[in-house]
């Protein structure tokens, strides 16, 4: 008896201890919180949005104060269930609640792993990692996948070009190109031209940029410096044109005259000159006609595969007139195309009627003159 009496204040001790141990772990376990996305990458400026279970473990309602611990420095978030911001959930026996929770990273954010924790009140502790994947800042960024482009000086050169805006609030950037002499560029947003675009905190604006050379620009390489500007803000992107030369082609005749006559019902044989006046090389050159009704053109020859820079082709073009065609002024277009260019001439066709329409015309009006003088002298004198 006395050595129990002696060992009681130990039992006590020890049944205190484990009383409270008890407590507290069947207390943590009674409400738990749960999420799938406890650890996420994303860029500075990114909105995170957590869905998070509150569970009730226990066969009485738990009410929960959540509080979020931990989060860094200018980071914001929202604690909503049923749309409402909350700070206090009760949840009944074995069941769960729903909550959303949104979590802004700021755009000017160093690269780096960001812990937090979700915590409701003496039950539960959710650890949360995000993992910054960039330095952050407040710039705009004017990007291009593809500022190199090359082609003929009569081409029009489309880039694609990414316009971000990496401030905390809206932008108006005004956009400019400093082309060279004689050269135009074109700003386009959304399919419409513009000349500024209006873009949200943290958006992308996509603009696609048309590029017009001279015509009679050299071969080389050209940069163009595109500025955006907004207020107290510059962003730059160079694109670079490269020109390979010119595609152009002419159409005329060894006299330069575009006109001729022609009898009708005959044809009338034209030597055309065919000339590549750009300073590159043309392919598949081919020639038609747009001719009066029943009239045609034939080319001899048909089509010219290749025409070197400042080479002159010499082609035949025997125009076919319709033999009912009356006299008088005829208009028929010719024209050469190239794959790379084209051009187009009017030649004016005079038609004269043939000698024997003139006879059988001046036979008419004598066999006419003979009928009234016929009549004349048979009838006349009654």
């Amino acid at each position: 008896m006395l050595v129990y009496t002696k060992n009681l204040p130990k039992l006590l001790f020890s049944f205190l201890v484990f009383t409270c141990l008890f407590s507290n772990e069947t207390n943590a376990q009674s409400v738990s919180l749960y999420t799938p996305l406890t650890k996420i990458i994303v860029p500075p400026g990114q909105a995170i949005n957590y869905s998070i279970d509150v569970i009730n473990n226990t066969s009485s309602i738990k009410t929960s104060n959540i509080k979020l611990v931990g989060l860094p420095k200018d980071w914001n978030y929202e604690l909503k269930s049923g749309g409402w911001n909350v700070e206090q959930v009760a949840t009944m026996p074995r069941d769960k609640e729903k909550l959303s929770l949104k979590v802004d990273v700021p755009l000017k954010i160093d690269k780096g792993t960001y812990h937090f924790r979700v915590l409701a009140e003496g039950y539960s502790s959710l650890p949360l990692t995000v993992i910054v994947s960039k330095q952050g800042s407040y710039l705009t960024e004017f990007t291009s996948n593809q500022s190199n482009i090359e082609g003929a000086s009569n081409t029009t050169f489309t880039y694609n070009a990414n316009l971000r805006n990496g401030t905390a609030q809206s932008q108006v950037y005004a956009l400019k190109a400093l082309q060279p002499t004689g050269w135009n560029v074109v700003f386009k947003a959304n399919g419409k031209q513009v000349s500024s675009v209006n873009i949200d905190a943290n958006q992308t604006q996509r603009i696609t940029i048309e590029v017009d050379p001279s015509d009679y620009t050299e071969s080389g390489t050209y940069r163009i410096p595109i500025l955006a500007n907004a207020e107290n803000i510059n962003a730059r992107l160079e694109l670079e044109t490269v020109i390979t030369g010119t595609y152009n082609i002419a159409l005329s005749t060894p006299t330069g005259l575009l006109s001729t006559d022609v009898t009708s019902g005959e044809h009338k044989k034209l030597k055309l000159l065919v000339k590549n006046t750009g300073s590159t090389p043309l392919n598949n050159i081919k020639l038609k006609a747009l001719t009066p009704t029943n009239w045609n053109v034939d080319f001899k020859p048909k089509d010219v595969s290749h025409l070197d820079a400042g080479k002159t082709e010499e082609v035949e073009a025997t125009i076919n007139v319709d033999g009912k065609a009356l006299s008088g002024d005829y208009e028929t277009d010719l024209e050469v195309r190239a794959l790379e260019a084209s051009t187009k001439e009017k030649f004016r066709i005079t038609v004269h009627a043939s000698v024997l329409s003139g006879w059988l015309g001046i036979l008419i009006i004598l066999m006419a003159l003979s009928s009234v003088y016929y009549l004349v002298r048979k009838y006349g004198r009654r």
